[in-house]
Parts: structure tokens; C-alpha cells; sequence
């Protein structure tokens, strides 16, 4: 039941990462961390979740930082707002699709408030989870999206859960090999962004592999895909804000006038961000003409399972990747 209020709790400025993970680390289960405030904040006004601790990141100016390495790559600190990654010159210059799916979440004032960290842990959107259900990811013992309403959610790669994973930016960054940086009181540690988000088969209740005491600090994103073709697509449910019902993200390189690599990456359609795998194996070393196109374009979700309201999922997804194509060929 939503309450609308906040619950009694301890407000901590964290001056640095170490401090933030010192007191994650001390306070344990009891502790949360803020930094946006776009989505936490609903949590905490609906008593959905009731820390004794919070732990503000905002003070930490180095996680805002976006720069451009010496290799060509880029570093963007977890707590850069949308807004300045869209706009900064290093991402549109050599990653406009990350600059395209930043502009594409929400609205503009949320965007200027909303960071890129934020977005890429933020938790499932599915409206019997967040309604209260005491649903598989709640602790229950069912999936009520299956025997209900699941127009929005996940069509293949699911396991019990059948939410669909919400993130705009999590495409856009995998298509670019972006890894992450974390930091918890066992040191740093990195992995690949693509290797970094959780499925209800290995753990129901989370969507990322963060741990409790553990900060997501920065994204880095290599200079591999540097100037390729890019393509970047939301598909909602309205043109106003909305969540998307599915989008793709498209990095495309061309040698000899044939496709020498290619990332076809799309949300929405399963629990976790999807590489379609089968249209970029379709296409990989052939030339983009229409005919290949649609071959590539024919049946990307193979091994799907949908609900009889989510089965148009399927053709969204073959129309997203020939979309994708016919715009970087």
C-alpha cells in the first residue's frame, strides 16, 4: 500500500568512493545508497523499502566526470546526469548512439537529475512488483504477469520471472563494448557491461550484479567502435514519457563494402539486455542489400516464448532489427 511519506532514517554525505563503501560496509542489509533520486525515492515513499541508513553519493564530484582517454575510449563516472551525456562533445562526436539513447529516457527534467548509473541499475518495472504482488522477485511464490496482464514484458530467455529489462542506455553501451568499474571493500573490480546484469535464473530478486556494500563508479567505453555506424530506436507505448516496450541498438563496421562486425543489442524482450545474435551471425562478411536484410531480419528472437499478449513482440523485434540495417546500410 502507498504510504507517500519517508520513513524515519539516517542521511549520510559520503565524501569519497571509500567512505561510501566504508559505510555500506558497516551498516550492512540496514543501508541504501541514493544519488539521482529519480526512482529510489518512490521506493522509499511507498515503504517498499525501509533503510535505517542512506547513503547520499551525490558529494562525490569524481563520479560526475565524463573524459575521453588517451586511446580514444571514454570514462563516464556513474553519477553523470543523462542530460550532460548526451551533450558532452567526446560522446557525440564518436558514440552518437549513446548520445541518442540518453535524449530518448523520460523527460528532460529527469534527464537533468537521472544519471547513467541510475539507469543501468534500476530495478524492474513491472507493474505487479512494483504494485505490491507478492510476485517470485517480491519473495512470492508465482508470476502473476504470466496469468495476467504481460503486453510489456519479457518474450524469451525468462525463468519463472517474465519481466523485461527497462534500461534505453544499457543497449546503446553494450553495442559498444562498454565495461563497468565497481568498487566494494574488497577492491575495484570490472567486467564487461553486457556480463554485468542478473537473469531470474541465477537470481530472482535482483536485476545486476552488484552487491550490497558494492558501488557502480564508472562506465568504459572503448574506442573499438569509434565512428561506426550507429543505430539507436525506442518504441513505446506513447510519444510522451514511457518506458519502452522494446528498443535496439545497432554499431555497424563495413569493410569493402561488406559488414566486418556488428552489435545488434535490444531491451524489452527479455529479462536482461539481448544481443540478437542470430540476425548479426546472418549478416556478418555480407553485404547490406535488401535482400540479406530481410534474411537477417527474419525470426531474431528464435528460441522465443511468448504470452498470447505479447506475441507481437516477436514481429517488433524482426521489424527493430530491419529498421536498424536498412538505416546504417
Amino acid at each position: 500500500m502507498q504510504q507517500d511519506m519517508i520513513p524515519p532514517l539516517e542521511h549520510i554525505d559520503a565524501t569519497s568512493v571509500d567512505h561510501a563503501v566504508r559505510l555500506l560496509d558497516e551498516h550492512g542489509s540496514d543501508a541504501a545508497t541514493i544519488a539521482g533520486n529519480t526512482d529510489e525515492i518512490n521506493w522509499l515513499k511507498n515503504r517498499e523499502r525501509s533503510p535505517e541508513v542512506l547513503v547520499d553519493l551525490k558529494p562525490i564530484e569524481e563520479l560526475k566526470e565524463i573524459t575521453e582517454t588517451s586511446g580514444g575510449g571514454l570514462r563516464i563516472g556513474a553519477l553523470a546526469t543523462l542530460s550532460d551525456v548526451e551533450s558532452h562533445d567526446a560522446v557525440t562526436d564518436g558514440f552518437s548512439v549513446l548520445a541518442e539513447a540518453m535524449g530518448e529516457i523520460a523527460t528532460p527534467q529527469i534527464r537533468n537529475q537521472g544519471t547513467i548509473g541510475g539507469n543501468l541499475t534500476q530495478d524492474s518495472r513491472c507493474w505487479y512488483y512494483r504494485g505490491g504482488f507478492d510476485c517470485y522477485r517480491a519473495g512470492g511464490n508465482t508470476c502473476y504477469a504470466i496469468t495476467g496482464e504481460s503486453s510489456d514484458h519479457a518474450v524469451t530467455d525468462y525463468s519463472r520471472c517474465i519481466t523485461a529489462h527497462p534500461s534505453d542506455g544499457a543497449v546503446a553501451l553494450i553495442a559498444l563494448g562498454a565495461e563497468v568499474v565497481v568498487s566494494g571493500p574488497r577492491g575495484e573490480r570490472r567486467e564487461p557491461l553486457s556480463e554485468f546484469f542478473v537473469g531470474p535464473e541465477d537470481n530472482i530478486t535482483v536485476m545486476h550484479d552488484l552487491a550490497h556494500d558494492e558501488i557502480l563508479t564508472h562506465i568504459e567505453v572503448p574506442s573499438e567502435w569509434r565512428g561506426a555506424d550507429f543505430y539507436f530506436e525506442k518504441v513505446r507505448g506513447r510519444d510522451s514519457w514511457d518506458f519502452a516496450i522494446g528498443n535496439i541498438a545497432a554499431a555497424v563496421k563495413k569493410s569493402g563494402g561488406s559488414v566486418s562486425d556488428v552489435r545488434l543489442v535490444a531491451n524489452g524482450f527479455a529479462p536482461t539486455p539481448k544481443r540478437l545474435r542470430t540476425a548479426e551471425r546472418s549478416i556478418q562478411g555480407s553485404r547490406l542489400s535488401e535482400s540479406n536484410i530481410d534474411a537477417a531480419a527474419e525470426n531474431v528472437l528464435p528460441n522465443a516464448a511468448p504470452q498470447p499478449d505479447n506475441e507481437y513482440k516477436l514481429n517488433l523485434a524482426d521489424n527493430l532489427v530491419r529498421r536498424a540495417l536498412n538505416s546504417v546500410a
